[in-house]
């Protein structure tokens, strides 16, 4: 029995009992039997094949369920990209469109890459069937948009051309719309890619600045020219008639008691008067005339082309006999107010504009003296003689032997408190026959000749002996502030002079301020500060007077021992409408104040002027808003009453 057999036998046998009745031979299983383990065989192959296979599968499904994580991440940062651009743009868009100003961007070709709402608005581009690609296209638009389209096109041709560039220009729309432009570079990393436009409508603007040019150079109480327009105007129509060998003619004119109008009637009344008195006298200009207010009750007239004073003497007489034949109709009052009239013409008066209105102030205040309600005409040969000089000199010396000078006092206010603090004294000189002659007169020649010293030295001990007098009823802090002469400062003997009047009066020192121009003190330095701090030692108070005027400096204020700064009544009278005059007293003030200075602003002329000196924290005031220099008498009955000007 061969092995086969008994295999099945010992281990299958009922196998081998199903082969017998079945008929099959031993031969038959063993056939089989290769020919199953042939099939089993083949079964594993195919069973490993699969299992590769299935491995094969599994591994492509795992890397399929990566790539498709990473597609599906990158979809995901594409869509958030996406989200994020859309609303870059939606606000860039948002942005350029909610700017007041109108925008265009060009390529370095000319073509139309960016424009806001507004710059559509501005070229009609919303109602065009097709919207302008191309800077040519825009040509077509501006032409028929624009009063005249070649600057703006000659403009941004000329960017195109050099892109490094920056440009800018002005035109005006033809309904009347005045537009601004400008461009700068688009950079794109380093290389610049094109230009973008920015159009801003300023006819308000021009407006505004037009209506700020007329407020800065008129009155703003009567509407006329200002003193600084005279100055401008004045100065041109010297060159004009200097060139055309003809006169320019000017007239000053202040008027007759018009301190007694405010003082009785109050500044109101005061500013109706000056108001009515304006359009009388423009109504009686002759032609080619012009009429300045020139501060206060102060007015100039200016004649240009003359060649005498006839038209001038001829408008003079009619004024006088307006002013003196009809009154002035304010409410249920009737005011009869005159004016004196000075007149002094170039070249043979003066050569320049202040010279010119120096003169005519002079003999305006020639015929004040004279019995005022006339005119008179400034009388250059003589002033200039010298042998007019050397009488004034000789009259000088008499007038302060005969005790002829007097002191008159103008309030320095507190803004604070609106109470008096102080009172600068000024100098009046009443002739033997009682007229009082005008500084401008006798001061020049004072100094000139040196008198000016004595007359100072005079001045310094009147006003000792009155802080003595005036002693039982001056407040504890009230000081009297004195103009001393360049003179007088520089010959290093002022000290000298006020420490031993101190003491013969018997005042403190604190009661003294002493005046100081810039350029007395810019001329010698040292000894400037050498004079201040001796007279700091003393206890006197100094102060820079007519600060603006000279050639100092904020910076010089560091080095000088000084406790007053008096800004310039020249800075003062436009703040009410100059901005550059407001930003500078403001700056003024607040640098002086930062060094431990008290500022005093001069020439304050009204309620308004005074209020926005007090926002600027001014310390103290004064000018003709609140007094005119008045004499001893009056200050003294305004210093008993306690008057309070709040």
């Amino acid at each position: 029995m061969s092995n086969l057999a008994k295999q099945l036998r010992h281990h299958h046998p009922r196998l081998l009992q199903l082969m017998e009745q079945h008929n099959l031979a031993l031969s038959d299983i063993e056939r089989l039997a290769h020919f199953l383990h042939a099939v089993d065989d083949e079964l594993e192959q195919f069973d490993q094949s699969q299992q590769v296979l299935e491995k094969s599968i599994e591994l492509s499904a795992n890397e399929l369920n990566y790539h498709t994580r990473a597609l599906k991440q990158q979809i995901d940062i594409l869509e958030q990209t996406k989200s994020a651009l859309l609303e870059s743009n939606s606000l860039l868009e948002a942005s350029l469109n909610a700017t007041h100003e109108a925008l265009l961007g060009l390529d370095l070709f000319g073509n139309i890459r960016l424009q806001n709402c507004n710059f559509r608005n501005l070229f009609g581009i919303d109602n065009e069937p097709e919207p302008p690609c191309t800077i040519d296209d825009l040509v077509t638009l501006a032409e028929a948009r624009l009063e005249d389209a070649k600057p703006l096109l000659r403009e941004i041709r000329h960017t195109l051309e050099h892109p490094a560039q920056q440009s800018e220009c002005e035109f005006r729309t033809r309904n009347g719309r005045t537009i601004e432009c400008f461009s700068n570079p688009q950079w794109q990393g380093h290389k610049i890619v094109g230009q973008v436009w920015s159009f801003r409508d300023i006819t308000e603007l021009k407006l505004k600045e037009e209506e700020a040019r007329h407020r800065a150079y008129h009155d703003l109480l009567t509407g006329l020219p200002n003193r600084r327009l005279l100055s401008s105007r004045l100065t041109q129509m010297l060159q004009l008639d200097r060139q055309r060998n003809a006169q320019t003619v000017v007239l000053f004119m202040d008027l007759d008691g018009f301190k007694d109008v405010n003082d009785s009637l109050g500044h109101s009344v005061g500013d109706a008067l000056l108001k009515d008195v304006s359009m009388r006298l423009e109504a009686l200009l002759p032609s080619g005339a012009v009429l300045y207010r020139h501060g206060g009750d102060e007015f100039v007239v200016t004649m240009e082309n003359q060649h005498s004073t006839q038209l001038a003497e001829i408008f003079s007489n009619r004024v006088l006999h307006a002013f003196q034949s009809q009154p002035f109709q304010l409410g249920e009052d009737d005011i009869y107010i005159s004016t004196s009239i000075g007149i002094a013409f170039a070249p043979d008066h003066g050569d320049d504009t202040d010279k010119l209105i120096a003169h005519a102030d002079m003999a305006m205040y020639q015929a004040k003296t004279q019995g005022k309600n006339v005119y008179r005409i400034f009388r250059a040969d003589r002033e200039s003689m010298p042998s007019h000089r050397l009488k004034i000199r000789n009259q000088l010396k008499l007038a302060l032997e005969r005790d002829e000078f007097e002191l008159f006092f103008q309030p320095k206010v507190s803004l604070e408190s609106g109470m008096i603090m102080g009172a600068e004294a000024l100098i009046r000189w009443r002739s033997n026959q009682g007229e009082y002659r005008s500084p401008l007169e006798f001061i020049p020649i004072a100094e000139e000749s040196g008198q000016i010293v004595p007359i100072s030295q005079w001045v310094i001990r009147r006003s000792c002996q009155h802080l003595k007098d005036w002693s039982s009823f001056l407040p504890e802090d009230f000081a009297l502030a004195l103009n001393i002469s360049a003179k007088h400062f520089q010959r290093g003997q002022l000290q000298l002079d006020i420490a031993n009047l101190l003491g013969q009066f018997n005042i403190r020192p604190q009661q003294l301020e002493l005046e100081v121009t810039e350029t007395a003190i810019m001329d010698d330095v040292e000894l400037a500060v050498e004079t201040l701090n001796a007279l700091k030692k003393l206890g006197i108070r100094t102060a820079i007077d007519d600060f603006g005027t000279g050639h100092s400096s904020l910076s010089y204020l560091r080095k000088l021992p000084i406790e007053i700064l008096k800004i310039d009544k020249s800075f003062v009278d436009e703040i009410l409408i100059s901005k550059e005059d407001r930003t500078l007293v403001k700056g003024i003030i607040d640098m002086v104040h930062a060094l431990g200075i008290q500022v005093v602003a001069e020439g304050v002329e009204n309620h308004e002027m005074a209020m926005l000196l007090s926002d600027m924290q001014c310390d103290l005031v004064q000018g003709y808003h609140y007094c005119r220099p008045v004499c001893e008498a009056e200050f003294i009955e305004l210093i008993r009453n306690q008057q309070c000007y709040l």
